[in-house]
């Protein structure tokens, strides 16, 4: 079987929105590099991630890309907050692109690790590969620390936007996996 092309702009039409024609560019060329490694041949065959093999990973990244630009119109209307709708799209388009190489098809449980995979953090290759095709450091950022896997949080308020609808995403497609602590501060 021939690997299908990817239609990255049919997949995530708010590329489109992104206003700094570069970045847009960039965006576009991460995830084609991405592709071009990956051993998937459809994309629409990989399922969101070796937790979740039974569901498909294209519908939860649009789902993450769309909570987050919902919760930016809530922000900028109701709280007057300005977000940089640039970082945001394109931290939502790129939060999970590693996942193309970090797993591969398998016959018999739909989805492996690849070598990738197990020896690198999510969202690295994808941050690597951002970083070679010139995507600010903010948004790399925005990529690395968008996982609970991650060991920092994300600094800006794009960051934390998609780390908190990628969890969410995940409690509505998979099983909640925060829990509450309590800390006491002085």
């Amino acid at each position: 079987m021939k690997k299908k092309p990817l239609d990255l702009l049919a997949i995530f039409p708010q590329i489109n929105d992104i206003r700094d024609e570069s970045l847009r560019i960039a965006v576009t060329e991460v995830w084609d590099e991405l592709w071009r490694r990956s051993k998937w041949l459809d994309i629409n065959a990989m399922p969101t991630s070796v937790e979740v093999p039974a569901y498909p990973h294209i519908p939860h990244n649009q789902a993450v890309l769309t909570m987050a630009l919902a919760a930016a119109d809530t922000f900028e209307s109701i709280h007057g907050v300005t977000v940089n709708r640039d970082h945001l799209i394109a931290g939502a388009v790129l939060q999970d692109a590693s996942k193309v190489v970090e797993t591969e098809p398998d016959p018999e449980a739909g989805i492996a690790q690849t070598e990738t995979g197990k020896s690198l953090p999510h969202a690295f290759w994808a941050a690597h590969v951002a970083v070679q095709k010139g995507v600010p450091e903010s948004i790399v950022h925005i990529i690395l620390n968008h996982t609970p896997q991650s060991p920092r949080f994300p600094e800006s308020l794009e960051g934390k936007i998609l780390y908190y609808v990628d969890q969410l995403d995940m409690v509505a497609i998979y099983k909640d996996r925060w829990r509450k602590e309590l800390m006491i501060t002085k």
